[in-house]
């Protein structure tokens, strides 16, 4: 009984030991102070929540990206670590790969950041998952923008003259699958339940799909995902590439397809079209086409599993906050929305505070999954994006 005894403490203390060498310190310091996160399959938040220059959005990254030698941006007392979340806790700061401009997600303002990953990021690294450690606040670091979007996961694959890694994660409305580029993998959703957006000149025939026959579809060349899309749901249509470069000094690629009537409308992500078409003479026919769902994600070194956990954790819990919601609405609602008023016995609803659409189907129609009619009647690119005062047209029971 004693040699077992003794075998059993033996083991307790090896794996012990192998736990504090493979960084079980940094669990830690990082962990929040009633208990660690499980599983990095946390699940995001639901449609239940109470109401209260364009991107280059290609995913072509290459699955063979190479890890190349950059200059990293200096931080003053920073010190590497080759464990990111080790990382972040000890030096307080976060390190961002973004894509600059990508409004309304990331653009700078006099230098100043702003956008909606900048707001999120900080709501992210606020949650005790990263501010247990030896700092009470993680700084926000976008000093590390790059011009395409394919380039943004890219620098996690990237390391300075020392070999130490440039920056610790990547945020730029990402959609890319696990292992694009190689060694990268990603969060679950930090923003999902928006899709594809049909978008047309103000005053165009095209109200709704049905009016699409015989038409020219315009997507963002070399976006993989839309052109998917766009290809099975409209298999009639004649699908023509654009290219989202500047054209005569002007604005919007949108714009200036649409007004040389090069395309009769054009399919794009409603997030970043929010942005692309602001100030324009164009709208959202339809701002989430059926069948489509964009998620982005948050993407990391797939060696950092620690940090993915953390991070799979932190994001759940912004999702259920009332500042998540804000953000949504400071971001993605747009005046350039078309919308019908009531017609025949259908009947308008004046959003009150507390509501969401579940509960407002739930008593106008009976049932809360019929929320969906509600959003598509409304034209809501999103069941979160409803305000108080807001009146929404009910379709017929």
């Amino acid at each position: 009984m004693k040699k077992i005894l003794g075998s059993a403490i033996f083991l307790v203390i090896l794996v012990a030991g192998w736990l504090i060498y493979q960084g079980g310190l940094v669990q830690r310091l990082a962990s929040p102070s009633s208990s660690s996160p499980s599983s990095t399959q946390t699940s995001s938040s639901d449609n239940s929540n109470s109401s209260g220059n364009s991107s280059s959005n290609n995913n072509s990254s290459s699955n063979n990206a190479s890890t190349n030698v950059v200059q990293s941006v200096a931080v003053d007392g920073f010190v590497p670590n080759k464990n990111t979340l080790k990382s972040i806790v000890t030096n307080g700061v976060a390190r961002i790969s973004v894509e600059n401009p990508s409004r309304p997600f990331y653009s700078e303002d006099g230098g100043k950041p702003q956008g909606f990953n900048v707001d999120f990021a900080k709501l992210l690294f606020a949650q005790k998952e990263f501010t247990s450690g030896d700092h009470s606040t993680i700084k926000v670091d976008t000093g590390h923008g790059v011009d395409t979007y394919p380039a943004v996961p890219a620098q996690l694959t990237q390391t300075d003259k020392d070999g130490n890694a440039t920056v610790d994660i990547a945020m730029d409305g990402l959609t890319f699958s696990d292992d694009t580029p190689n060694g990268v993998v990603y969060t679950v959703p930090y923003i999902d339940d928006f899709g594809y957006a049909l978008i047309v000149r103000k005053g165009s025939s095209i109200h709704s799909t049905a009016d699409l026959a015989g038409k020219k579809i315009g997507i963002l060349q070399g976006d993989p995902d839309v052109k998917a899309f766009v290809t099975k749901a409209f298999p009639n249509n004649q699908v023509v590439e654009l290219s989202d470069a500047s054209i005569n000094g002007e604005r919007s690629w949108m714009a200036h397809f649409l007004n040389n009537g090069q395309v009769d409308a054009i399919v794009y992500d409603y997030p970043f079209g929010v942005a692309e078409i602001e100030g324009t003479d164009l709208t959202f026919a339809v701002s989430k086409l059926e069948g489509s769902n964009l998620a982005y994600k948050i993407g990391v070194r797939k060696s950092d599993s620690d940090l993915l956990v953390y991070l799979n954790s932190a994001i759940a819990k912004v999702r259920q906050s009332p500042e998540y919601l804000d953000l949504l609405r400071k971001y993605f609602i747009s005046n350039q929305i078309a919308t019908t008023a009531a017609q025949g016995s259908e009947k308008t609803y004046v959003v009150k505070s507390g509501d969401t659409l579940n509960l407002i189907a739930s008593s106008q129609l009976g049932s809360a999954a019929r929320y969906v009619e509600i959003q598509r009647r409304n034209n809501l690119p999103n069941p979160n994006l409803i305000l108080v005062g807001q009146r929404l047209v009910i379709p017929r029971g």
